[in-house]
């Protein structure tokens, strides 16, 4: 097991960030470095948390929008704080219907041992991270998964119809 670790830590670290983003998110690039750097780690997945305006597009529609997966556009994205501004120009260049979505925090991190694992776990756990976990896969992979559930997703027919909210 231990030559597959050290095969599968190299191999992940130097692949290509297939993200969207294609690279760390700023405020946790300290975090992912610091845990990458450790022989007992590596993270194969973050996002220090978003917010997106998206929308679907019928076919015909994606003519005139700049379509980025299948009838999927986004329009805004913000891995920071955003202004209220910002977020409804987004809202407001929608070609079809849009929603508005906040995703937390979310961290995976393999892991050599399951000690190394637990250990992991804990400080998670411990700094508020409540819905963290272990998972072994069949091949021998141990992950630690840190996220928070607090996800938020608006369709944008309700912000129409309920704009005294805003």
């Amino acid at each position: 097991m231990e030559k597959t670790f050290s095969e599968w830590k190299k191999r992940c670290l130097n692949k290509a960030d297939l993200s969207k983003k294609a690279n760390v998110d700023e405020d946790i690039v300290d975090l992912v470095s610091m845990l990458n750097s450790c022989e007992e780690y590596f993270t194969t997945s973050s996002c220090s948390g978003r917010i997106t305006v998206m929308e679907t597009v019928s076919d015909e529609a994606s003519e005139s929008c700049v379509v980025q997966k299948k009838n999927l556009t986004w329009l805004f994205v913000s891995h920071q704080k955003c202004k209220f501004d910002d977020v409804m120009t987004a809202l407001a260049n929608s070609c079809g219907n849009a929603v508005l979505k906040f995703e937390p925090f979310v961290l995976h991190v393999q892991c050599r041992t399951l000690e190394n694992a637990q250990l992991l776990l804990s400080g998670a756990v411990q700094s508020g991270f409540r819905n963290s976990g272990i998972t072994l896969g069949k091949t021998g992979k141990i992950m630690m998964v840190t996220e928070l559930r607090h996800i938020m997703e608006i369709d944008t027919w309700y912000m129409q119809h309920f704009n005294a909210y805003l």
